[in-house]
């Protein structure tokens, strides 16, 4: 496997868990996958971020917005995709700009922020000037660290589970792919960095399969606060080690 190749099996096993973890709660309640994966796997291995996940986080997105797609809501998404294009090159700008060590600083920064914002309980309308604006903090957050989530579902958070699941997932879907297009344009992001997310598609595969189960089962209040429990602490760990490195 070429993978193998380029990061070993430690790493491989790793990453595959925690991408099958991510994956079947995204899959069962529509985000989730970037603020448990991205913290984690940018400790692990710096090289797993953002391109190869934000590829994965394409692919995921794309089953579960294909299954939900009945309930999409078309409005927001349209009017949110303008402000998240506007977001990614300010992003992609970003991450030319600044060493390493500095982009884990401001990556660590940013999902605490994301936590904050999902643990906040803030009441914002789903009206276009915010889905605007949310866009743009979704495109910056998302293409700099693959957690593009907040912003946006503040907005839907009083409708039903099956309309947020959809709509954020298709919102990825083109924003994520907005994303890669745009790194890729400013030459942070190529076929490595897209063979390295691929090589996760079999545990993306899986954890989205046992999605199912896990909405059926799962109670989504538990499954919120476990994932901003585990954010938090992965991006403190994230923004120590930086510090370290940088003083």
């Amino acid at each position: 496997m070429e993978i193998i190749d380029v990061i070993g099996w430690p790493l491989f096993i790793l990453g595959s868990i925690v991408i099958f973890f991510a994956a079947s709660i995204q899959g069962a309640t529509g985000l989730g996958f970037g603020m448990i994966a991205a913290p984690i796997l940018m400790i692990i291995d710096p090289r797993f971020v953002p391109g190869p996940l934000l590829v994965l986080a394409f692919a995921l997105s794309f089953m579960v917005s294909i299954r939900e797609r009945h309930h999409i809501d078309w409005y927001g998404l349209s009017v949110s995709t303008g402000g998240r294009i506007a977001g990614s090159l300010l992003a992609a700008i970003t991450l030319t700009a600044i060493p390493l060590e500095l982009y884990k600083l401001i990556f660590g920064i940013l999902v605490l922020i994301a936590v904050y914002l999902r643990y906040s309980g803030l009441h914002t309308p789903t009206s276009a000037p915010y889905l605007v604006g949310a866009g743009v903090a979704s495109g910056y957050m998302g293409t700099l660290t693959s957690i593009g989530a907040p912003p946006i579902a503040l907005a839907y958070h009083s409708h039903p589970p099956d309309v947020i699941r959809s709509t954020l997932s298709m919102f990825f879907v083109i924003g994520a792919g907005l994303s890669l297009l745009i790194l890729w344009f400013f030459g942070d992001f190529n076929l490595e960095q897209a063979g390295l997310g691929l090589g996760f598609v079999p545990a993306l595969f899986v954890g989205f399969w046992a999605s199912s189960w896990v909405i059926t089962n799962a109670k989504v209040d538990q499954i919120q606060n476990a994932i901003l429990l585990l954010s938090t602490l992965a991006a403190v760990i994230l923004i120590f080690m930086a510090l370290f490195t940088l003083v």
